[in-house]
């Protein structure tokens, strides 16, 4: 009985506050990147800024898609309400596992132009949307958003390969950032096409440090990510367009992809 009141506390509590908050990541983070066949994955849903933020149960009403492949094919995932980790699942093979989540869109409206411009100016996109955009300059701005997060986790020594999970806006690694090479090998897929000349901001974790870079997708919407430092990795994009959703302007798209190295 308990044990059920702690739950419906922890759901209460969260489903107040929206996953997935305007200008933050949303990322999967699991406790442990790398790991050994028949062992338990817990993997948190995360909310911040700069790879730091909190731990967010599983939400039903917040989630549109949450799976989790090896080799490509789907492993069965039970998640409840108010399940903390939000993530859990047994790893029984040995493999690279991706586990890909989708959030249900949600809705903010900026009444402080300045947040907004920050925002798009943090992400590389101001100089392009406001050429295009005058009329919209120091208005309000009302913005739908959705998040596309993937983790890597590697479980036992066999290799494996990511993959385009099917996500709207997705990164895929190229190559195993669990292997021997010093850099990974980055595409952005929009609508499951290359997505070019787009904003890629990494963050490298290492215990209490977190460093931050940029670069952009060439034209073939890949990117090449240099991983000399260890620790834990949170790769980002941000898509921005007109919505398609009633009573919002614009809508932003967050793909992010978490590792270890």
């Amino acid at each position: 009985m308990n044990h059920f009141l702690a739950k419906l506390t922890v759901v209460l509590l969260f489903s107040s506050i929206s996953l997935t908050s305007s200008a933050h990541e949303l990322w999967l983070e699991p406790e442990a990147f790398i790991t050994q066949p028949n062992s338990k994955l817990n993997a948190h849903i995360k909310v911040g800024q700069k790879f730091n933020g909190d731990k967010f149960p599983y939400l039903r009403s917040e989630t549109k898609s949450l799976k989790l492949f090896l080799e490509q094919k789907s492993i069965t995932l039970q998640p409840r309400d108010g399940d903390y980790p939000a993530i859990q699942s047994l790893l029984e093979e040995s493999g690279l596992h991706v586990l890909s989540y989708e959030s249900a869109p949600e809705k903010v409206d900026y009444k402080n132009f300045e947040v907004f411009k920050s925002f798009l100016q943090d992400e590389g996109l101001w100089k392009k949307w406001s050429k295009e955009n005058p009329d919209f300059i120091n208005s309000d701005i009302k913005e739908t958003y959705t998040r596309y997060a993937k983790s890597l986790i590697q479980v036992g020594a066999k290799s494996g390969e990511d993959f385009n999970t099917g996500l709207l806006f997705e990164l895929i690694a190229l190559n195993n950032p669990y292997g021997s090479e010093n850099k990974v090998d980055v595409l952005l897929l929009y609508k499951n096409k290359p997505f070019p000349n787009s904003q890629i901001t990494i963050f490298n974790k290492t215990k209490n440090e977190t460093t931050i870079s940029k670069i952009r997708t060439n034209n073939d919407g890949k990117a090449t990510i240099a991983l000399e430092k260890k620790g834990a990795f949170l790769i980002s994009a941000v898509h921005f367009k007109k919505s398609e959703i009633k009573n919002a302007d614009w809508h932003s798209l967050w793909a992010s992809l978490t590792f270890k190295k």
